[in-house]
């Protein structure tokens, strides 16, 4: 495999150097009086009578290209606040410098503000620069985004967790709270927008559901830009964030890199009840308080542009946590069916776990012409992690002596993935034409070393190692048209799997599948302020490669998780009509989902053990309404409702064999409001509501939830300070309880996440706060698996 990527790459080198243009070109630059490159400004090229022969804009670097014609003799520059300039060609200078219209300026005020929310045609595009959320973190922006359902730490798009988060394309490689708090630590005003894609298109790898794709920005301008931000947040212990960013744009390169540093304490509390047909109930106080040693997350890159035509990028990014450290002490209560208390157990952990990420990748972006463009895009991410824990248990049960029981475990993983891809379009006028293809290769390697004593070796009937290895091709073609009030998109999709898994205990296995996703989409425009619009997507939602390990981690004598290595992958069918006006989105969906993978748990009476299990269950359907609205009330004060009537089943198989079917009409939402206090010192204030009826996954049902959170921004020192007060669950009502109760399972957990509290951040900018950004784009969501 190797050879061929190697092949590959030659190839692609050799098509990119020799490539050549077949028109001569009229080429130059547009800056102002600062030498600050403009982007956007209108050129247009004219014969000897005035008459336009062609137009174009300025490209985010402030160039401008023409195709040569005989009949162009004089090129007329135009931009907003600044004079027009009229050049005969023969005298255009490689850089042409536009002055300012004072006149203009001193008695025009232009206020230039995207809409919050907008419709595309196979996306909505949450822009978040005018908000206060700019001034939190990229976590607390998704948790905001129109269309996603946050309870607690987790996220959902129409009642799905199979998201794949994104950042210009990238996925790094955590996933819960890892990827929680990379995200966390990126900070808010490098945010442009979060793209919500329900439906993602062909040039998207189908793996997962929705996909929430955050639009950072980078410079366009020349100059140098920078911050200092420290975060501290307090809910019942401190975490605090210390971090920079630092970008600079020149004539060539551009370069930008961020690093950030947490270090706290966090808790989370659960109370665990397990009820037995015999009465009994287990009833466990399972509060796990972790130390942070040490979290590191950092990234960097380089744009070089070789020429006007070719541009290569590189770059890295990686998390490291020194170690999470935790001594926990768990008490266990078993009450006999009159509600007394006859028999206890107190486990006491010792905890540690560290991991370290890295990704490295480039991306050839080559320019053939106007229309034509050839992208280049590859990436290596390695992953290393350790969780070791040691486990005392203290008996006492009913009619026994007391005792001791010990045990300890090692779980060590190790990931190597590597993916390379093109991506080739042809984007005209009113159409546009994309094709590509891709090909990943990913080696994961698990131990788990389980010791019945201190001194002892691993115990081998209860140690695992497991060996994963998985290959697969990806094409794709996606074709749109634009005409009169009709906009349509079409994409197929296919790709091939092959795995090859081997398990101590359980052998080995080989499996492979290819398998076609076609995706469609159609807009008609009634108005100009009315769009309808209707999509349609096949995805496929692959297990993640550790869900599968057969090995059973163990958290105490009496639980333990254990994945299912003959896990399918999930086929979801989703249908989406919308309708929007001005800042009105209306949605009606429909998904169906065979094989959907998650976490269930269940009791084996006869051993008194709590299993939680990683495996699929039979189908689910949903259907229902998302309704997202913005409303400017005054100038200063505007509101954001996202509603959503949703009817969900999930059908299951027991353990006793049979069909269940688990189901809910689910009405949540989220209601905000913000306004612009000052706006000269950009002081901002926002309120959110969040709510949802109970809901259900799987064999779970899980209770109502509501929260309100309350934000604050200002700047200061002609906006070289910024400072951010983010009050959290201000009522703390987001407190949870998941239940089974089917059959002979009756289990319940109640779940707080601790996450009522406050937050301050303060930011120093440095540099020119004038400087501008733009994004870049890489496809990075295989990771999401890892």
């Amino acid at each position: 495999m190797v050879r061929i990527l190697i092949l590959w790459s030659i190839l692609l080198l050799s098509v990119l150097v020799n490539a050549q243009t077949t028109n001569s070109q009229i080429k130059g630059k547009v800056t102002d009086n600062k030498k600050e490159l403009l982007a956007f400004v209108t050129v247009v090229a004219k014969d000897a009578d005035g008459k336009m022969v062609q137009a174009v804009y300025t490209d985010e670097q402030g160039v401008y290209d023409l195709d040569d014609n005989a009949l162009i003799t004089q090129l007329e520059f135009s931009y907003v606040g600044f004079k027009s300039q009229t050049i005969p060609l023969g005298t255009a200078p490689a850089v042409v410098e536009l002055t300012e219209d004072n006149a203009i300026l001193d008695e025009v005020m232009i206020t230039a503000k995207r809409p919050t929310i907008k419709r595309e045609i196979d996306r909505l595009v949450f822009n978040v620069q005018d908000t206060p959320l700019a001034t939190t973190n990229a976590w607390d922006i998704l948790k905001q985004t129109p269309g996603v359902s946050a309870i607690g730490d987790n996220l959902s798009i129409r009642g799905s967790s199979s998201i794949l988060v994104t950042i210009n394309d990238r996925k790094v490689m955590l996933t819960g709270e890892q990827l929680k708090e990379m995200l966390e630590s990126t900070d808010g005003t490098q945010v442009e927008a979060v793209e919500v894609i329900t439906n993602p298109p062909a040039k998207y790898d189908a793996q997962g559901g929705a996909v929430l794709n955050i639009k950072l920005k980078k410079n366009i301008n020349l100059g140098y830009k920078g911050s200092v931000t420290n975060r501290f947040k307090q809910t019942t212990y401190a975490v605090n964030t210390l971090g920079t960013q630092h970008f600079y744009s020149g004539d060539k390169v551009n370069l930008s890199g961020n690093y950030t540093y947490t270090k706290g304490t966090g808790v989370r509390y659960n109370e665990d009840n397990v009820i037995y047909e015999n009465g009994e109930r287990w009833s466990t106080d399972l509060t796990r308080k972790n130390k942070m040693k040490g979290r590191h997350s950092f990234n960097a890159e380089m744009d070089v542009k070789v020429d006007s035509t070719l541009t290569l990028t590189v770059g890295g990014s990686g998390y490291i946590n020194e170690q999470t450290k935790g001594d926990f002490v768990i008490p266990t209560l078993i009450y006999n069916k009159e509600g007394i208390v006859e028999s206890n157990y107190t486990t006491f952990n010792k905890k540690r776990a560290n991991m370290d990420t890295y990704t490295g990748y480039f991306m050839l972006d080559k320019k053939f012409s106007h229309e034509k463009n050839l992208l280049w895009s590859s990436y290596f991410t390695y992953d290393n992690q350790k969780d070791n824990q040691d486990v005392l248990t203290e008996l006492n049960f009913k009619d026994q002596v007391p005792s001791e029981r010990f045990f300890a475990t090692k779980d060590k993983s190790r990931t190597r993935l590597a993916v390379s891809g093109v991506d080739y379009t042809i984007d005209k006028e009113t159409t546009k034409w994309e094709l590509g293809g891709k090909y990943s290769i990913v080696k994961a390697l698990y131990s788990l070393d389980f010791f019945d004593t201190k001194t002892s070796n691993p115990n081998k009937d209860k140690s695992n190692e497991y060996d994963y290895q998985e290959i697969n091709w990806a094409g794709y073609t996606s074709f749109t048209k634009q005409w009169d009030k009709w906009q349509i998109k079409a994409g197929l999709r296919g790709e091939y799997t092959g795995i090859q898994t081997k398990s101590t205990g359980v052998g080995s296995d080989t499996q492979s599948y290819f398998k076609l996703f076609p995706t469609a989409y159609v807009k008609y425009d009634v108005t100009d302020d009315h769009h309808l619009s209707f999509s349609y997507g096949k995805r496929i939602d692959r297990p993640s490669y550790s869900w599968m390990n057969p090995a059973k981690s163990y958290y105490n004598l009496f639980s333990y998780f254990q994945g299912d290595p003959d896990l399918k992958p999930t086929i979801s069918h989703n249908f989406s009509l919308s309708y929007n006006w001005n800042q009105l989105n209306i949605e009606l969906f429909y998904n169906r989902e065979n094989n959907p993978s998650m976490e269930i748990s269940y009791q084996e009476p006869e051993n008194n053990m709590l299993i939680y299990h990683y495996t699929n269950i039979d189908k689910r359907q949903l259907a229902g309404m998302i309704v997202n609205y913005s409303h400017q009330i005054l100038p200063i004060w505007s509101v954001s409702p996202f509603l959503y009537l949703q009817q969900q089943e999930d059908y299951f198989y027991g353990v006793d064999k049979k069909l269940y079917k688990n189901d809910a009409l689910i009405f949540g939402g989220r209601l905000s409001t913000s306004v612009d206090i000052e706006k000269k010192s950009n002081w901002k204030a926002m309120l959110t509501y969040n709510f949802y009826t109970p809901t259900v996954q799987g064999t779970f049902r899980i209770s109502s939830y509501q929260r309100t959170d309350f934000i604050m921004s200002r700047e200061f020192l002609k906006n070289k300070l910024a400072a951010n007060l983010y009050v959290y669950n201000i009522f703390g009502s987001d407190r949870q309880i998941i239940s089974t109760n089917y059959a002979n399972q009756n289990n319940y957990f109640k779940d707080y996440s601790d996450t009522q509290g406050f937050a301050v951040s303060l930011k120093y900018n440095l540099g020119n706060q004038k400087v501008k950004y733009s994004s870049k784009e890489i496809d990075m969501t295989e990771k999401d698996r890892l």
